[in-house]
């Protein structure tokens, strides 16, 4: 019969073999070019690997005399065999007296188990301590890293995704870059270390030890991907179940007002018996592996005593030679299981260190010029010459704009949805960068300034006030970090929020809850306007200030709008008449163009 290589029904066994070695060496070419990015973080660590890897080396060392005490127990104790040249100076002193010897050889158990818990000790912890410090290292690269990336960027990404690769994909680079060599240089070299004592001491029963290792090679393959996917299967069904909570608790108003939370519950229940039944399987199928694996060894080891016993009626084996076989051949179950892992491990680590690498290796879209300068204090007049803007492979948002602000004018844009009203105001801040044309203020193109001189002197409030989980204080001093206590007071009596504070228990101590939750949605914009007016920038913005506010948080916020913009160059963005009625000027944008612009009792614009 006549084999075709990779072709016809019978392919050459040898394509199946190649196939495999091939993505084997693909695997770990993937992990050496990944592992390469982040060399500068692991060599800071060099020092405390080196002195793992010396901790690492004499708990193998250690390890390895584990079994060598009751050995000389079992023959030079309870028998009177020949001691081994190695062992003679810490046996023969004592020979004279079995009892004594008895009582010393105890003290070696002990002594062993000591110094073999030392060493483990200390190549867990510098281990964990050398991984930790680089995972912070590059976490805060990452973290840094995504902070300086555009709107463009965060516009197109989920959160969630970016959060995993912040957490779980660093915690798993961790342990593929440290952790793993590490442990597998250990285990690799216990392995080769108990062999050659084996096959020193006997090399056919070394032979007979070795028939358990591809048993149990087929065993680990068998279950690996079973195992795998039911795993896969239950992390997926508990982040759908964490998306759930996420959700439910986030609009747990919702949920209460219209008694849907039996329905929530169920929903809740319902995914989580899943992620039960995968993580019941992945148990089940581990201790099948397990069971199969000890089955293997105790069927090798029963063989082995009944040749080796045999040996040691005849006196051509000695009873504590057998025990130290008896011990290796247990003990060499567990780096062989987890060596057998590696591969599986290093795809995994892979990914996760190309997922890091996939956020890190994206350049911000907008960063400071080379030519750009420390922008000087702003009157505050914006001019946008012949501004063209589309987003990514979209169409023109603004259409050759042409547009000016006069310093201290209060102008509103108005215009439906996606007008590019706030595309404009955006322009000037920099967050996105125009396609064509120039963006100006004070003559000054804005992109020949530094992005913090810039954004310094222009203060946004946002339609959905943005407040962190800290205390009030520190939220009004946002703008201003090293903002006085008096500072803070001031900014929020004039956004006419400080008797409200004051009233709270712990007053401008008070931790706000996650996006302010514990605040009103009115209170919430007062205390932004509040952060606005402690930067007492030059150029305001408005965006919908008041949208979505009751009539009451509508007119504390109104007041304190007033404050804000008294002498300020100011752009409001808004649909709604109260907001924009004490404006200079309102510019009306239809698909990218101004289609009028005048004031707003001679245009009859309706927001």
């Amino acid at each position: 019969m006549k084999f075709i290589r990779g072709r016809g029904r019978f392919p050459s066994p040898f394509n199946f073999i190649s196939r495999k070695v091939q993505s084997h060496i693909d695997k770990w070419r993937a992990f050496f070019h990944m592992a390469s990015c982040f060399l500068p973080h692991v060599k800071k660590q060099s020092r405390l690997l080196f002195l793992s890897l010396i901790a690492g080396v004499f708990f193998t060392i250690v390890s390895m005399l584990e079994p060598w005490p009751l050995k000389l127990i079992f023959d030079n104790v309870f028998y009177n065999k020949a001691t081994p040249r190695l062992l003679a100076p810490f046996v023969v002193p004592f020979k004279s007296d079995k009892l004594v010897l008895l009582n010393v050889l105890i003290v070696y158990v002990i002594v062993v188990a000591t110094f073999r818990g030392i060493f483990y000790y200390f190549q867990q912890l510098l281990t964990s301590r050398a991984g930790q410090q680089i995972v912070s290292g590059v976490r805060v690269d990452l973290y840094s890293h995504l902070q300086r990336l555009s709107f463009s960027f965060h516009d197109r990404r989920r959160t969630g995704d970016m959060l995993a690769r912040l957490t779980t994909d660093i915690r798993i680079l961790r342990d593929i870059l440290i952790s793993l060599p590490l442990t597998i240089t250990s285990e690799l070299l216990l392995m080769v270390a108990m062999l050659s004592v084996m096959a020193v001491m006997d090399w056919q029963l070394t032979l007979m030890a070795l028939m358990a290792v591809p048993v149990l090679i087929l065993l680990m393959k068998k279950y690996r991907h079973p195992m795998k996917n039911e795993m896969r299967k239950q992390r997926e069904r508990e982040g759908h179940l964490t998306s759930i909570a996420s959700e439910v608790l986030g609009a747990i108003k919702v949920v209460q007002g219209f008694h849907q939370e039996p329905k929530e519950v169920k929903r809740f229940s319902a995914q989580n018996t899943n992620s039960l039944k995968s993580g019941l399987k992945a148990t089940r199928l581990e201790a099948k592996l397990k069971w199969a694996s000890e089955l293997t060894v105790a069927i090798v080891t029963a063989i082995i005593l009944g040749v080796a016993g045999r040996r040691v009626l005849t006196g051509a084996l000695s009873p504590g030679d057998l025990l130290v076989f008896v011990f290796y051949l247990k003990t060499f179950n567990r780096p062989l299981r987890r060596v057998s892992k590696i591969t599986e491990q290093l795809a995994r680590g892979t990914a996760s260190g190309e997922r890091i690498l996939d956020l890190m290796q994206i350049e911000p879209g907008i960063e400071d010029l080379p030519h750009a300068i420390e922008a000087p204090c702003f009157r505050g007049e914006i001019r946008y010459e012949n501004v063209w803007f589309n987003y990514k492979n979209g169409k023109p948002v603004l259409k050759d704009l042409n547009l000016t602000i006069e310093a201290g004018e209060r102008v509103a844009i108005v215009g439906p949805t996606g007008s590019g009203k706030s595309t404009i105001v955006s322009l000037l801040s920099r967050f996105y960068e125009a396609s064509s044309g120039r963006v100006l203020i004070d003559n000054m193109d804005v992109r020949d300034c530094t992005l913090n001189s810039l954004r310094k002197q222009i203060s946004i409030v946002f339609q959905e006030p943005v407040l962190f989980a800290t205390t009030i204080a520190e939220n009004i001093a946002y703008g201003k970090p090293d903002a006085t206590l008096e500072e803070i007071k001031q900014a929020a009596e004039r956004a006419h929020i400080h008797q409200i504070i004051e009233a709270l228990p712990e007053g401008y101590e008070t931790v706000i809850g996650e996006r302010g939750g514990t605040l009103s949605g009115g209170q919430r914009q007062c205390v932004a306007i509040a952060r606005s007016l402690i930067k007492n920038a030059p150029i305001i913005i408005l965006d919908e200030p008041t949208s979505g506010l009751d009539m009451f948080s509508a007119m504390l916020v109104m007041n304190a709008l007033k404050e804000l913009v008294t002498g300020k160059t100011v752009i409001i963005i808004s649909h709604q008449q109260e907001t924009i009625r004490d404006v200079d000027r309102v510019i009306e944008l239809h698909n990218g163009n101004i289609v009028q612009e005048g004031q707003l009792d001679m245009l009859g614009v309706k927001p």
